[in-house]
Order: structure tokens, then sequence, then C-alpha cells
């Protein structure tokens, strides 16, 4: 039995973790002077996802792979259910980063897949012309010229930085799920959703197994392209697709 936090002390344990991170913020790149990706504790991060990998192949894709073979519906709804709590974070973030046209889209659309999408198990707003957006307090900090900073592995989540790693902390408070008071709850939430987008992902890592001749390297190299075209809406600066390309 996992034991009761209280939230109100969970609560500032958390904001001064984030305050404490997003100082160490000023001045950091994402890349070292010579292009590579800034990775000061790679021995570090590299015992870490070694972790992460077994867990991921004795526990979670395993479990993953199960869940694939649930009926479509209960894949498909389980899916869609976090997705409109996510819409959630996202509407947030669209205000922090002045995306009003965005955020008005997302609120429709949240407002619509939790009303007659049976709290959003069914998405009725793509079809409506609403479609999903991802946005996150990691892609706000970027939209304001905020650097990645280094490289950082976080035990079973994965790939992150030090920008985005305590930005997970905003995110989280911005989260339906943080109203919750049991613990407990806030972990079985957390456990499904992570099985889920396991699930989705199983194809992606398949491939990467079988083709990358360092996984740990092409995972970091992944991740910051995949961020860094979050952050810009699928369209970086032509200067960041240069340096990694280089």
């Amino acid at each position: 039995m996992i034991p009761f936090i209280p939230k109100q002390h969970a609560q500032n344990t958390a904001l001064a973790l984030f305050l404490g991170f997003i100082l160490l913020l000023t001045g950091c790149a994402s890349t070292t002077p010579d292009g590579e990706v800034n990775d000061p504790i790679e021995t570090a991060n590299r015992s870490i996802y070694k972790f992460n990998e077994h867990f991921d192949q004795y526990l979670l894709k395993p479990t993953a792979l199960g869940f694939q073979k649930l009926p479509t519906p209960v894949q498909t709804g389980t899916h869609n259910f976090f997705m409109n709590l996510n819409d959630v974070v996202v509407i947030t973030n669209d205000i922090l980063q002045l995306n009003l046209e965005q955020g008005t889209s997302d609120t429709l659309r949240f407002s619509v897949n939790t009303v007659f999408g049976i709290l959003g198990l069914i998405d009725m707003a793509t079809p409506m012309g609403l479609p999903k957006h991802q946005e996150s307090f990691a892609e706000t900090l970027g939209h304001w010229g905020v650097g990645s900073g280094p490289y950082l592995v976080i035990p079973f989540l994965g790939s992150s930085s030090l920008r985005d790693a305590p930005a997970l902390v905003v995110d989280f408070f911005t989260h339906p799920a943080s109203a919750l008071s049991a613990t407990n709850d806030i972990i079985g939430l957390a456990a499904v959703r992570m099985v889920d987008v396991r699930s989705q992902l199983l194809k992606t890592t398949d491939i990467r197994d079988q083709l990358a001749l360092d996984p740990y390297i092409f995972t970091r190299e992944t991740y910051y392209q995949w961020r860094q075209n979050r952050i810009y809406d699928g369209n970086p600066p032509k200067v960041i697709i240069e340096d990694f390309e280089e």
C-alpha cells in the first residue's frame, strides 16, 4: 500500500524543486560549441537508461502488448480519455504562449469531447474541425527562449532535459489528475496512461532497436529533434535543422 501524501505538502515540495531547477536554466544550451548534444552526465544517464530498458523489457512492454489485445474500442476509448484530460494542460500553455486562437479551438475541443464524447471517451471534436494539439510547459519555456540545457534521463519516464524535467511539475499541477486527493489514485491513473503511451510506441521502438547502432544516442538525438519540432509547431528554424544534420 502506498502511503497517502498530504496534497499541500506535495505542492510545496514540488514548487521548491521547480524553482530550484528553473534558476539553473539561465545560460544553459542544448548543444556544445562543436554542435554535439550537451550530455555532461552521460555515464549516469546511460545507467538510468539501462534501468529503464530493463523495466520496459520485463514489465512495461509486455503490459503494453497485453493492452493491445483488448478490444479496439477499449484501447481507443482509453487513449481518447487521456488525450481529453491532457487538453487542460494544452489550453493552459496556449494561454501562457499568448496563442489565443489555438486556445479557443482547444477549449471548444475539450468542451465538446467532455460533454458529448462521454468525458472524452469518444473524440467528437476532430470530425468537427477541432484538431488535437500538443503543448506543455517545457514548450512554453522554449517558446519564450529558455534553452533546454543538458540532457537528462529520468527513471521510468526516459528522455528529458534540465528545462523539461522541472516543467513536468507545472504540467502535473495543471492536469486534472492533480485534483485527486489520494496518491494511490494518481499513481494508478499515471500507470494506465504509461501503458497507453507505450502501446502507441511499440512499432517505433522496435524500429529503433533494429536500426540504431547505439540506441542511447539515437534516443537522445531523436528526443531533442522531437522537442524542437514541438516548440516550433513543426517548423523549427533552419539553423536548428542544420545543427542536427551535422
